[in-house]
């Protein structure tokens, strides 16, 4: 190392490594000279530390960081590899172990290999040419051959790793160390104590200290620690050395090595993990190929020769080889760590390139699926979608419409591949991904002009059909992709598709002609209704949705009405599903969609009514029933219970029922109330009759008080009306016998409490009549009813009624005795 001859030893190197980068260096007459050339490269590999029998060098890295003889040769090897490709793959073996060993950490050439490591310990220069010779080797020469093929993939593990610590990130594994100290000291022939292994110091930026310590900022309640770095103690102090063979001067010069030892042996490290913090100049970083270092590199300026520009390029050129080999099918079928950020580099990489637009990316990747059908396509939906967003859809107008049909294909065969038997269905994480990347294509210029789109959305509808069976899907994206849709195509049949093939795929569930996930019932009639511009409990982010759903589901209506009208629907969803609520959930949302529609005309007659539910403008007569009046009007009281409980849910102006129909409200009520006594006994159906007739009035009351407040003049005179007309009704049951009076005052003590919830006014005017109703037949009311009446008497409500809660109880209890009563159960819940 202290050769006084070393500048000259560099320059002999130099000169044969000059010589050996000519190409006429190489020897025409290899069989003559093979013994000569090869007995000169095991004389130099001598002089590198190698040892040619043993396969490995015999000389620390540290030491041959500062060999004249491996810098000469390291000066030259770029140029060697690049000029001479017969003499570089002589010394390619002796090469890449070389260039594994330099950089390496290892203290002596004995110990075992070390792996994990960066390029910190080589100098800028060195680092460059290092680099360079990597770079040289992967583009010139073959290395698909043991033992260089595993030494290149160690290489490839050095350059991964020094850009992991060029760009720092904390991993949840990573754990502080322990700090090491300086234990290695001998004596000099002096007697003075020399720091042999500077090597092993360790900087750490974990200190116990107080708030005030150096090293620790605190950022309000929170305290952060900054990275520190830590020399170690009694270095300030001069050494007590002895003088016997050294003047001041020498010591002076000592002590200043002794410090510049120090300095270079201090490492600066994360304060979180411990992990050494190293940076490296931009031309390094170039070489290394690195995310953007400066705010300027996240933009589109082109600056030459930096890091951005580098790998811009060299991702480019690297995928457009590999295009024909399937690497779009390993990249997107690859888990990857930050996919947002890798995905918006790529995109971006391609923004400009001719020979592999990102569009014509997606392509090949449809192409290579076409040929190879992976297992599971759920990874690859997932990156896409985390790519696809990343591409203009104002430009790249011949790709998209090229692609446009490799996607129609893929989605066929994508609907083959989950409706088969055995399949495993979406996930709802897939669907939301395939919804992302449909929503996107659907938004490019070319899906307006060009004919695929048609086909393509028809495969996609198809697909999501299938995958609304076995997964939830979130009603945001159902909303965007079928905006998309409408926005995208031109003709009106078209414009329509997605969302027609979702509102029918619910038409079937509801005719228990298909089956879906439990939660998507409730969704695409959440969709329904977004449409027709009401108010649903799912928060969006956004309101410039138009799906056209409410008129999809137009046709359907009258499928829709015989669903609530049937009995047995709620347990057969629960049945299916598991679910108490679902069932009632679904009537009264479906129930709503209708109330809008019935409420569309603003005409003040009963045309809407006649349409929907014409049976309401003829109530059976009390004494010219037919044999199954009763029956069918229960299930009619039924029906309009759920249609205002619709309304109720709806907007202010939703009236599906003019408040006109009263009369007839209360003739119906009239005829269920005089049929009782004798029918109660003929089936469980008839048993539930006085339940549904109560909780229709209850439902009238609130439904034309809101109407008096809102938008009618005359609804509260004939609310007024209504309970003259079934007030009668009520009284000549409770005359029938002392049991069903009891029950009769239970439902009519439920309604008092119910319109006492809801702040009725109606309440206030006529609870002075109907309290001795409840003892009109009795000379002593029973105790439970008794306690039940004072309840309502001495509980006066004391904030603003909650309706919505109020329709959310009655919402239940109609469904659990509509389950119950389907069930042949001789109980319900009143």
């Amino acid at each position: 190392m202290e050769n006084p001859e070393r500048h000259t030893v560099y320059l002999v190197v130099s000169l044969f490594v000059t010589f050996l980068s000519n190409k006429n260096s190489t020897p025409t007459d290899e069989k003559a000279n093979a013994k000569k050339q090869s007995l000169v490269f095991r004389h130099f590999n001598t002089l590198l530390g190698y040892s040619s029998t043993e396969k490995c060098f015999t000389i620390p890295p540290a030491r041959l960081r500062k060999a004249a003889v491996c810098n000469a040769f390291i000066s030259g090897l770029p140029e060697i590899l690049d000029m001479n490709l017969h003499t570089g793959n002589q010394l390619l073996p002796t090469v890449v172990q070389l260039l594994i060993h330099l950089p390496s950490p290892q203290k002596l050439a004995s110990d075992q290999n070390v792996t994990n490591y960066s390029l910190a310990l080589l100098t800028q220069h060195t680092r460059h040419l290092w680099l360079h010779s990597l770079i040289l080797i992967l583009y010139k020469y073959r290395f698909d051959q043991l033992p260089v093929s595993e030494n290149i993939v160690r290489l490839i593990g050095i350059v991964v790793k020094t850009l992991q610590n060029q760009v720092h990130e904390c991993s949840d594994s990573d754990q502080s160390q322990e700090i090491d100290t300086w234990d290695d000291i001998e004596e000099d022939d002096g007697g003075r104590a020399e720091l042999i292994r500077p090597e092993s110091l360790t900087v750490t930026t974990i200190k116990e200290a107080t708030p005030a310590a150096e090293g620790m900022v605190h950022i309000g309640a929170v305290r952060v620690m900054q990275p520190t770095i830590v020399e170690p103690e009694g270095l300030a102090p001069e050494p007590i050395i002895s003088r016997k063979r050294s003047t001041i001067n020498q010591e002076v010069k000592r002590k200043k090595s002794a410090i510049e030892v120090v300095k270079k042996s201090c490492t600066l490290r994360c304060g979180h993990c411990n992990e050494a913090i190293e940076m490296f100049d931009e031309e390094t970083v170039s070489l290394l190929i690195d995310t953007p270092m400066y705010p300027w590199h996240s933009t589109e300026m082109f600056v030459p020769a930096n890091s951005r520009s580098v790998a811009k390029q060299m991702l480019r050129v690297s995928l457009h080889h590999l295009s024909t080999s399937a690497i779009c099918l390993q990249l997107f079928d690859t888990k990857i760590p930050r996919p947002d950020a890798f995905w918006s580099v790529i995109a971006l990489s391609l923004a400009d390139f001719p020979e592999l637009s990102p569009v014509y990316f997606i392509q090949i990747l449809m192409e290579d699926l076409e040929e190879s059908w992976p297992g599971s396509v759920r990874l690859i939906m997932k990156n896409l979608a985390f790519y696809i967003v990343e591409i203009s859809t104002d430009m790249y107008n011949k790709q998209w419409e090229n692609l446009l049909a490799n996607m129609e294909t893929f989605f066929k065969r994508y609907h083959t591949a989950i409706s088969a038997d055995n399949a495993t269905p979406p996930t709802r994480a897939e669907i939301e991904n395939v919804i992302v990347v449909m929503s996107h294509v659907l938004k490019v210029q070319a899906a307006s002009t060009s004919k695929s789109p048609v086909a393509l959305v028809e495969a996609f509808s198809k697909w999501l059909s299938e995958s609304l069976h076995g997964a939830e899907v979130s009603l945001e994206s159902l909303l965007g992709v079928c905006t998309a849709c409408n926005r995208a195509l031109i003709r009106e049949r078209d414009k329509q598709c997605v969302t027609r093939a979702v509102v029918t795929e619910l038409m079937q569930a509801i005719k228990f002609k298909a089956k879906l996930h439990e939660a998507n019932y409730v969704t695409i009639a959440n969709m329904v209704l977004q449409d027709a511009g009401e108010d649903i409990e799912v928060p969006l982010l956004d309101d410039q949705f138009n799906t056209a759903a409410s008129e999809a589901i137009r046709p359907f209506l009258f499928e829709v009405l015989d669903f609530i009208a049937d009995l047995h629907v709620i347990a057969k969803l629960k049945k299916e599903t598991n679910s108490d609520a679902l069932g009632g959930d679904l009537k009264v949302k479906l129930a709503e969609a209708i109330a809008v529609e019935m409420s569309r005309s603003n005409a003040r007659d009963c045309r809407t009514v006649i349409r929907f539910i014409p049976w309401l403008m003829s109530p059976p007569s009390v004494t010219q029933a037919a044999p199954g009046a009763f029956a069918d009007s229960v299930t009619n009281v039924r029906v309009l219970s759920w249609l205002l409980l619709g309304a109720l849910h709806a907007n202010h102006s939703c009236l599906p029922v003019p408040i006109e129909c009263s009369q007839h409200m209360a003739d119906y009520i009239h005829f269920v109330l005089a049929g009782f006594a004798d029918q109660s006994k003929q089936s469980v159906v008839h048993m539930s009759a006085l339940f549904h007739a109560f909780h229709l009035c209850q439902l009238w009351t609130v439904y034309c008080e809101r109407a008096a407040t809102y938008s009618s003049t005359t609804a509260f005179a004939h609310l007024v009306d209504f309970w003259a007309r079934v007030t009668p009704a009520i009284l000549q049951l409770l005359s029938h016998s002392k049991v069903l009076a009891d029950m009769v005052n239970l439902h009519f003590l439920n309604t008092i409490q119910a319109l006492q919830q809801v702040n009725s006014a109606l309440l206030c005017q006529l609870y002075s009549m109907w309290a001795p109703i409840l003892t009109a037949y009795h000379s002593q009311i029973p105790n439970q009813l008794r306690m039940k009446l004072d309840s309502c008497q001495n509980q006066p409500s004391l904030e603003a009624p909650l309706v919505t809660e109020w329709l959310k109880k009655v919402r239940y209890k109609i469904s659990q005795v509509e389950l119950q009563t389907s069930a042949a159960s001789p109980y319900y819940t009143v």
